[in-house]
Protein backbone atom coordinates (compact mmCIF):
# COMPACT_ATOMS: atom_id res chain seq x y z
CA UNK A 1 0.00 0.00 0.00
CA UNK A 2 2.76 2.43 0.94
CA UNK A 3 4.66 1.64 -2.26
CA UNK A 4 1.63 2.38 -4.46
CA UNK A 5 0.98 5.68 -2.66
CA UNK A 6 4.64 6.65 -2.84
CA UNK A 7 4.85 5.89 -6.56
CA UNK A 8 1.74 7.98 -7.21
CA UNK A 9 3.03 10.91 -5.15
CA UNK A 10 6.47 10.84 -6.78
CA UNK A 11 4.87 10.96 -10.22
CA UNK A 12 2.22 13.59 -9.43
CA UNK A 13 3.72 16.04 -6.95
CA UNK A 14 5.24 18.85 -8.92
CA UNK A 15 6.89 22.05 -7.90
CA UNK A 16 8.70 22.60 -4.64
CA UNK A 17 6.99 19.81 -2.67
CA UNK A 18 8.22 16.28 -3.39
CA UNK A 19 7.83 12.77 -1.97
CA UNK A 20 10.62 11.06 -0.04
CA UNK A 21 11.24 7.32 -0.13
CA UNK A 22 12.64 7.28 3.42
CA UNK A 23 10.52 6.44 6.43
CA UNK A 24 9.73 9.33 8.81
CA UNK A 25 12.34 8.39 11.40
CA UNK A 26 13.80 10.69 14.05
CA UNK A 27 17.38 11.71 14.61
CA UNK A 28 17.65 12.59 18.27
CA UNK A 29 14.62 14.72 19.10
CA UNK A 30 14.01 15.95 15.55
CA UNK A 31 11.83 13.98 13.09
CA UNK A 32 13.19 13.77 9.55
CA UNK A 33 10.21 15.62 8.08
CA UNK A 34 11.06 18.67 10.23
CA UNK A 35 14.67 18.60 9.06
CA UNK A 36 13.73 18.26 5.38
CA UNK A 37 10.82 20.61 4.87
CA UNK A 38 8.62 20.41 1.75
CA UNK A 39 9.08 16.64 1.53
CA UNK A 40 6.23 14.18 2.03
CA UNK A 41 7.08 11.18 4.22
CA UNK A 42 4.92 8.05 4.52
CA UNK A 43 5.12 5.57 7.39
CA UNK A 44 4.72 1.80 7.06
CA UNK A 45 1.12 0.57 6.84
CA UNK A 46 -0.65 -0.54 10.00
CA UNK A 47 -3.42 -3.14 9.70
CA UNK A 48 -6.28 -3.58 12.15
CA UNK A 49 -9.09 -6.12 11.95
CA UNK A 50 -12.60 -5.71 13.34
CA UNK A 51 -15.18 -8.48 13.48
CA UNK A 52 -18.26 -7.23 11.59
CA UNK A 53 -20.47 -10.31 11.82
CA UNK A 54 -19.74 -13.21 14.14
CA UNK A 55 -20.70 -16.61 12.75
CA UNK A 56 -21.20 -19.76 14.85
CA UNK A 57 -18.91 -21.78 12.58
CA UNK A 58 -16.04 -19.43 13.46
CA UNK A 59 -15.69 -17.97 9.96
CA UNK A 60 -16.47 -14.42 11.04
CA UNK A 61 -16.82 -11.63 8.50
CA UNK A 62 -13.94 -9.32 9.23
CA UNK A 63 -13.33 -5.72 8.22
CA UNK A 64 -9.65 -4.95 7.69
CA UNK A 65 -8.48 -1.35 7.95
CA UNK A 66 -5.05 -0.52 6.54
CA UNK A 67 -3.75 2.86 7.69
CA UNK A 68 -0.78 4.77 6.24
CA UNK A 69 0.29 7.92 8.08
CA UNK A 70 2.16 10.72 6.39
CA UNK A 71 3.88 13.99 7.24
CA UNK A 72 4.71 17.23 5.49
CA UNK A 73 6.36 20.23 7.12
CA UNK A 74 6.61 23.67 5.53
CA UNK A 75 7.76 27.11 6.61
CA UNK A 76 4.76 28.80 8.22
CA UNK A 77 6.01 32.30 7.41
CA UNK A 78 6.76 31.61 3.73
CA UNK A 79 3.99 29.28 2.62
CA UNK A 80 4.92 27.45 -0.62
CA UNK A 81 2.93 28.64 -3.63
CA UNK A 82 2.10 25.06 -4.62
CA UNK A 83 0.95 23.90 -1.15
CA UNK A 84 -2.76 23.82 -2.03
CA UNK A 85 -2.00 21.82 -5.17
CA UNK A 86 0.16 19.39 -3.18
CA UNK A 87 -2.58 18.89 -0.57
CA UNK A 88 -5.06 18.19 -3.37
CA UNK A 89 -2.66 15.62 -4.86
CA UNK A 90 -2.29 13.97 -1.45
CA UNK A 91 -6.08 13.75 -1.17
CA UNK A 92 -6.55 12.31 -4.67
CA UNK A 93 -3.91 9.61 -4.00
CA UNK A 94 -6.44 7.66 -1.93
CA UNK A 95 -8.34 6.86 -5.13
CA UNK A 96 -5.49 4.85 -6.65
CA UNK A 97 -6.67 2.48 -9.35
CA UNK A 98 -4.17 -0.15 -8.13
CA UNK A 99 -6.08 -0.44 -4.84
CA UNK A 100 -9.11 -2.35 -6.11
CA UNK A 101 -10.14 -4.49 -3.14
CA UNK A 102 -11.12 -1.58 -0.87
CA UNK A 103 -14.79 -0.77 -0.56
CA UNK A 104 -14.05 2.50 1.29
CA UNK A 105 -11.04 4.82 1.00
CA UNK A 106 -10.54 7.79 3.31
CA UNK A 107 -8.04 10.61 3.66
CA UNK A 108 -7.82 13.38 6.22
CA UNK A 109 -5.20 15.68 7.65
CA UNK A 110 -4.54 18.10 10.47
CA UNK A 111 -2.29 21.12 10.44
CA UNK A 112 -0.34 22.34 13.46
CA UNK A 113 1.98 25.29 13.86
CA UNK A 114 4.99 25.17 16.17
CA UNK A 115 7.25 28.21 16.07
CA UNK A 116 7.80 28.86 12.35
CA UNK A 117 6.92 25.36 11.09
CA UNK A 118 3.51 24.23 9.88
CA UNK A 119 3.22 20.44 10.01
CA UNK A 120 0.56 18.52 8.13
CA UNK A 121 -0.11 15.09 9.58
CA UNK A 122 -2.30 13.03 7.29
CA UNK A 123 -3.74 9.56 7.20
CA UNK A 124 -4.93 7.22 4.46
CA UNK A 125 -7.41 4.50 5.46
CA UNK A 126 -8.38 1.60 3.21
CA UNK A 127 -11.22 -0.74 4.24
CA UNK A 128 -11.70 -4.30 2.97
CA UNK A 129 -14.02 -7.16 3.96
CA UNK A 130 -12.61 -10.66 4.46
Amino acid sequence: MRTELLNYLKANLSGSITAAAELPWSSGDSPLYLTNKKRVYLAEPVTKQNSVIQVLSGDDIVETVTTVEGYLAVDAKNRPIDLDSALATLRVAKDLSSVTDSFRKEFDYTATIDRDVMTYTFEYRFYTIN
